[in-house]
């Protein structure tokens, strides 16, 4: 009988120290998961900021600017293009998010070569300013800014947010 009391008193400990340990994990794997969904987010915030600034570059831009006005903005346009483009090559090297940027990115880099000829055929000829073309990039732009999540968050709702956003990218280079 004493012998049992004995062995009672070592898996009580054992018990408890494994529900400590046990609650040491959690607590750690939980803060663990709070620091890499706020890189995320900061990564993502800076890739949203970028497209806010493309957006706003691109508003600029219109019939009233003098054309040397228009090729300055024109090509703040054309490095917002790249700066934009950046900024999801580091959401999607630095993070560990389920986005699946490789089209998107894609799109972007057609994007910018979409944008260059624009850019330079407005400093090389003045006079030849497309505001049509520009006014539908200007449209797709403004709605892709919009309709971009505004906050990260790791879910579908926000994968499919984000892919639907993306579409207006793609509408603009096919």
């Amino acid at each position: 009988m004493m012998k049992n009391k004995k062995y009672t008193k070592t898996v009580a400990l054992v018990v408890i120290f494994l529900v400590i340990l046990s609650v040491i994990l959690l607590i750690n794997r939980n803060l663990n998961n709070k620091e890499a969904n706020d890189e995320n987010s900061n990564y993502y915030d800076s890739f949203v900021s970028s497209v806010q600034t493309l957006n706003q570059t691109l508003a600029k831009i219109d019939e009233n600017k003098k054309t040397d006005q228009l090729a300055v903005l024109m090509f703040d346009a054309y490095a917002s293009i790249i700066f934009v483009n950046d900024r999801l090559e580091l959401l999607k090297n630095n993070t560990s998010n389920p986005l699946d940027v490789d089209s998107l990115k894609n799109d972007l880099s057609l994007l910018q070569n979409y944008y260059e000829p624009l850019v330079r055929n407005q400093i090389s000829n003045e006079h030849e300013m497309d505001f049509q073309t520009h006014n539908k990039l200007m449209e797709q732009i403004h709605l892709f800014h919009n309709e971009l999540p505004k906050k990260y968050e790791n879910s579908k709702k926000f994968v499919q947010q984000f892919n639907n956003a993306a579409g207006h990218i793609k509408s603009i280079v096919n």
